[in-house]
């Protein structure tokens, strides 16, 4: 089973086996007081374990020895469940998904066999649980790009390929569902997002404690991490529920009662690109004491998904009527649009929502340069630049797997005086400002490129030589928000996804002869990870491998599988994307803005067509309504979430310290 954590403890397979024992049950061992004395274990004829005091005492013929019927003590079997392993420091990997034997397609299947259903005449009198499943589109773009692959075929639009699995589980027989995408709960997180980014940037401009820059937190393995490793930064990371936080409040709590169903009526899977998911899904935010129900019952990787889809003898090449007309708002069969589009990345597009805000919303023409870092596209900076006055307006960055997230930690402890390397040592704020003086000496050089090209023919010369200058100061400016993944490529190279299909495989039928994994699915890739070319490879400074092909981190897929995947998600969607893609020299003036902000009464058209996404706007403003009913902290909670800091004993009183994990 490949775990969507690039972690590995020195010495140790990146998974728990039964030799390596949890330091739960050694941690809670309860110490032994001078009135008990001292104990032993013992095992009974059935396996029972018992403490039995080896003080002395009178037995009961008044004499002394050991009291065999107060000194015995039954013990509790040791069990670890998953809020230990979120509370428990012992382990740096991701792993902890092992333990989540309950979070699979075997759950989904038993609850299909006994969940009451108008077909079954025997079915007890109790009221049946609604299933909901929530689909993500980086898992639909996997399934697409696996059954393309297998069948050799054409790859299956997202929109045919969510109706399809639509129309084949809401059938009675195959439990009844309710099948939706999590592009609406996306939608929500990132008007969420922008929402809170302005109310801390507004505290940083009154000149209140600054929390930027703000780190995106829908990747539930970067969140486990900074909880272990990173706890002072946890003010950082944005509150905003992710999807799957949002999509989980909307099944329960508003959908739930818009259909007449508690909580605990409902049934809601959803089916995620990451193993992490099943660990956000388990976080008491997302759980209701009330009705003892969580917002997300099961989620399943998108393998998972698939092994459920075969169990079921799903057909993805079986047409269904209607699957291509894509619906303007909401229907029977889906209470939000479906297939929501927002250019950026396919992890979310947390960082081009905020920056195409902060464009929309300035006076003036602006103009976006981009720089990666160390000639990697999984570590790119971005910034806006005042195309009048030369300003650098913000300074953003997408980061993508574990070895750009530690950079990325150690900047952030820099710039905010937070690690132990920070501003707090002396001399350390001189030594940031000669180090940005030499880069700008460097750029300005005349041999050297200012790393952001020309408008070209746009007539802007003058303006375009101040946003030069103001490029090169951009090293200056601190880190405004930074969408962070630990999956190198993102959320389309997720632990749970489809694996890359062989091609000597099909053609010639050796795959009874290859290893096969806890899922089922063939390895066509060696356990170390794909091979790269040394040869094909430029190497850095530092001699580390840039544009080599195979992106660091790609275990259990490759480049060309990861970008057929990311082609999928672009072009299956019903709408292209809104408006052109973050890149360098990308100018905007104005003409994106097709009427000004503030409340409309319904969705803007263009040449006919409804505005999908101001129309997700209105139903997603009318849905926090009906929940929250204007109380601000109903809608902190239903709409945000919490973190907390793992407190590292483990790691500070002898056990498996920073410095021995390999990145």
């Amino acid at each position: 089973m490949a775990f969507s954590g690039a972690l590995t403890i020195t010495d140790l397979d990146d998974f728990l086996t039964p030799s390596q024992a949890c330091i739960i049950p050694v941690r809670n061992k309860p110490s032994t007081t001078a009135e008990e004395g001292s104990t032993e274990i013992q095992i009974d004829s059935n396996n029972n374990y018992y403490e039995v005091s080896t003080y002395p005492t009178d037995n009961v013929n008044g004499g002394p020895g050991p009291s065999t019927m107060n000194g015995k003590k039954a013990l509790e079997k040791a069990e670890i469940n998953l809020n230990d392993c979120l509370a428990c420091s012992g382990c740096i990997t991701s792993t902890e998904s092992l333990l989540i034997t309950l979070q699979s397609q075997n759950e989904v299947l038993e609850f299909i066999q006994s969940n009451p259903t108008a077909l079954d005449p025997n079915a007890p009198c109790h009221k049946p649980r609604l299933p909901i499943l929530s689909i993500s589109p980086q898992t639909l773009a996997s399934l697409s790009a696996a059954y393309s692959s297998a069948q050799s075929r054409p790859t299956i639009p997202l929109l045919v390929l969510l109706r399809r699995v639509r129309a084949f589980l809401s059938r009675q027989e195959k439990g009844g569902w309710k099948v939706w995408d999590t592009t609406f709960a996306r939608h929500m997180s990132l008007k969420e997002t922008v929402v809170e980014y302005h109310e801390r940037k507004d505290k940083k401009d009154k000149g209140k404690s600054t929390e930027l820059p703000m780190l995106a937190s829908a990747c539930p393995g970067w969140v486990c991490y900074a909880e272990k490793a990173q706890g002072d930064m946890l003010h950082l990371l944005s509150n905003a529920r992710s999807s799957q936080g949002i999509i989980g409040a909307l099944a329960k709590d508003w959908y739930g009662h818009k259909m007449n169903h508690k909580p605990n009526e409902i049934y809601h899977v959803t089916a995620m690109p990451c193993y992490d998911k099943k660990l956000e899904a388990s976080r008491s935010d997302f759980y209701s004491s009330l009705y003892s129900t969580r917002d997300v019952d099961c989620v399943l990787t998108t393998g998972e998904l698939d092994l459920l889809l075969q169990e079921l003898g799903f057909d993805p090449y079986l047409p269904v009527p209607n699957e291509d007309i894509p619906f303007s708002g909401q229907s029977e069969e889906s209470p939000f649009p479906e297939l929501l589009n927002h250019e950026g990345s396919s992890s979310g597009s947390y960082l081009a929502t905020i920056i195409r805000d902060i464009q929309l919303s300035h006076s003036n023409p602006t103009k976006i340069s981009t720089r990666e870092i160390r000639g990697s596209t999984d570590n790119v900076e971005y910034l806006i630049h005042d195309l009048v006055s030369g300003e650098v307006l913000f300074k953003g960055a997408k980061v993508y797997g574990f070895r750009n997230l530690q950079n990325l930690v150690r900047k952030v402890n820099k710039e905010t005086g937070l690690g132990k390397g920070g501003r707090s040592g002396a001399g350390a704020g001189k030594l940031s400002l000669a180090v940005a003086a030499r880069r700008r000496k460097a750029k300005t050089a005349p041999s050297g490129t200012s790393g952001t090209s020309t408008p070209g023919e746009s007539g802007l010369s003058d303006v375009d030589s101040i946003s030069s200058l103001s490029l090169s100061s951009g090293e200056d400016k601190k880190l405004d928000f930074v969408e962070v993944m630990a999956c190198p490529g993102g959320c389309v190279n997720g632990g749970g996804q489809m694996k890359p299909v062989s091609p000597s495989t099909a053609v010639n039928g050796t795959e009874g002869k290859m290893e096969v994994d806890e899922e089922g699915y063939t390895r066509p890739l060696p356990d170390d990870g794909t091979d790269i070319d040394i040869d094909k490879a430029s190497k850095a400074k530092d001699g580390s491998l840039i544009n080599s092909g195979v992106e660091e981190g790609m275990r259990w897929s490759t480049k060309e599988w990861v970008e057929k995947v990311e082609a999928i998600y672009w072009n299956g969607l019903p709408t292209p994307p809104p408006s052109p893609p973050l890149e360098a020299s990308n100018i905007n003036f104005k003409l994106y803005i097709s009427e000004p902000k503030g409340h409309v009464d319904g969705p803007a058209q263009t040449n006919g067509h409804v505005d999908r996404n101001q129309q997700a706007d209105l139903i997603a403003e009318q849905i926090v309504r009906d929940v929250c009913d204007n109380d601000s902290a109903k809608r902190w909670e239903f709409l945000r979430t919490r973190f907390r800091k793992v407190e590292s004993d483990i790691l500070a009183q002898g056990g498996v310290t920073l410095e021995a994990v390999k990145w």
